[in-house]
């Protein structure tokens, strides 16, 4: 056979050609920088949403006291103390207005957030591996899944970095 039958053989490349990731430590480490973009990304958008819509002091306070709000209404109600349920109930509008304005920022980000969908189109055409991370005694984790324990790992770590989740 000769060299111009081989060629005719082979199969054409596709467009993605050399750029596709086929191996595990690669694999593995762009899955990892992906996941500290979108977190890093996301935390700062919600800092930066927060303080835009309420203010980050404002914001914290608030959900200190509705926190407080919602602890003494559940005790109340588990002591059936009438006298302290009218209080709060008088309380209750103040404490929705605030559940309000702390809600905005948060649906701005939600709605924001599923433009990181657009990711997992991206993903699979450029890493094609079977697992992307191994782990002994587990053994190989999906790219899908390995995606998220990255995500929940550095979005907690960017969340208490930027001051948006307390250390307690």
């Amino acid at each position: 056979m000769g060299r111009k039958q081989e060629k005719r053989l082979k199969k054409p490349n596709d467009d993605r050609g050399d750029r596709m990731i086929t191996e595990l430590p690669a694999a593995t480490l762009i899955i990892m920088l992906i996941s500290v973009a979108v977190s890093l990304s996301n935390a700062c958008l919600n800092r930066l949403l927060t303080s835009r819509f309420v203010g980050w002091e404002q914001y914290k306070a608030m959900q200190k006291e509705t926190s407080e709000y919602r602890s003494q209404m559940t005790q109340a109600m588990r002591k059936n103390d009438k006298k302290l349920l009218e209080k709060l109930k008088k309380k209750e509008p103040q404490i929705l207005n605030m559940q309000k304005k702390m809600v905005k920022p948060q649906l701005v980000l939600f709605m924001l957030s599923f433009s990181y969908i657009l990711i997992w189109l991206i993903i699979p055409r450029y890493i094609q591996v079977d697992y992307a991370a191994y782990i002994p005694g587990i053994g190989g984790i999906a790219v899908i899944w390995w995606y998220f324990v990255c995500s929940f790992l550095f979005g907690t770590l960017s969340s208490r970095l930027l001051g948006i989740m307390q250390i307690e």
